[in-house]
């Protein structure tokens, strides 16, 4: 997912520095939608390289942080279009970690499961006001982002609700 996210982000943006496309994913809240870390994502901007996927263009420019540019090869633009179907197309169910260990309430103490759902319950509360706050200090978030943050705003209530209602009856 992350090699998608950077061909679309070339697509959009040819000639970026790798920093840019990686501020870009950073202020655009992608984390929301997607675990990767600053050496994630350069391991698979050089994947993409190494595939011919994207052509680097160095700028011999001294002032530069990084001196490495880079645009879609014709390869690169058929990946995108080939990935941007193949994700477009899936609608996989929503995992949620917490859930496994639910199939076993029965073998563990209940003040194990109330500190459990507390947790899950003050973790769920910190994503809602993260995304709020996204949402309340991003000036140039893309209108269908918006929508996603919100759609994602509205499952982890949901959740919370859920969390609330398992710690209120007592799990069982």
């Amino acid at each position: 997912m992350i090699q998608f996210l950077i061909l679309g982000l070339l697509k959009k943006k040819p000639g970026a520095y790798g920093y840019e496309l990686l501020a870009d994913m950073e202020n655009n809240y992608f984390e929301f939608f997607l675990n990767f870390t600053k050496g994630s994502f350069y391991y698979n901007l050089q994947q993409l390289a190494e595939k011919q996927l994207i052509e680097k263009i160095v700028d011999d420019a001294n002032d530069k942080r990084e001196k490495n540019r880079y645009v879609l090869t014709a390869a690169g633009e058929a990946a995108f279009e080939k990935q941007f179907a193949h994700y477009g197309g899936q609608n996989k169910p929503i995992t949620f970690p917490f859930y496994t260990p639910l199939l076993f309430t029965d073998q563990v103490e209940p003040a194990q499961m109330r500190e459990l759902l507390q947790s899950q319950i003050a973790q769920t509360k910190e994503k809602i006001q993260a995304i709020e706050a996204a949402l309340n200090t991003a000036t140039n978030l893309q209108p269908m982002f918006i929508k996603m943050m919100a759609n994602s705003k509205r499952h982890h209530e949901v959740n919370l609700e859920w969390l609330q209602e398992q710690l209120a009856e007592g799990i069982q």
